[in-house]
């Protein structure tokens, strides 16, 4: 039982040390402390939105050698709507809320 009891205590740790760039200040923050990842993650912020949804975890995977890249199907209905975007970086992970811009489709009703 221990075992398990440590194993979910890691997972709940790692998401816990990962770097929330929708909090005040974390993305001046990290322009200061790492620039490379700054340039980084500013680029897949500024792009994200713009892309396929359903291409843009490969698109960061490939384009940013990341790993872990979570695009969360769970999206907020606002308008944009908007979902979670996680991924990892040189071992540093990184998380914010996106926008997603997708074009609307127009589905016939039935």
């Amino acid at each position: 039982m221990k075992p398990l009891i440590a194993v979910v205590a890691l997972v709940f740790a790692g998401q816990a040390l990962a770097i929330d760039l929708d909090q005040p200040g974390a993305i001046e923050k990290l322009a200061h402390d790492n620039p490379a990842h700054y340039a980084k993650v500013e680029k897949i912020l500024s792009e994200a939105p713009y892309r396929p949804f359903t291409s843009v975890a490969r698109w960061i995977r490939t384009e940013f050698n990341a790993t872990d890249v979570d695009a969360s199907h769970l999206l907020k209905t606002s308008y944009p709507a908007q979902t979670r975007l996680s991924f990892v970086l040189d071992g540093e992970t990184y998380s914010k809320v996106i926008r997603i811009d997708a074009p609307a489709r127009v589905i016939p009703a039935k």
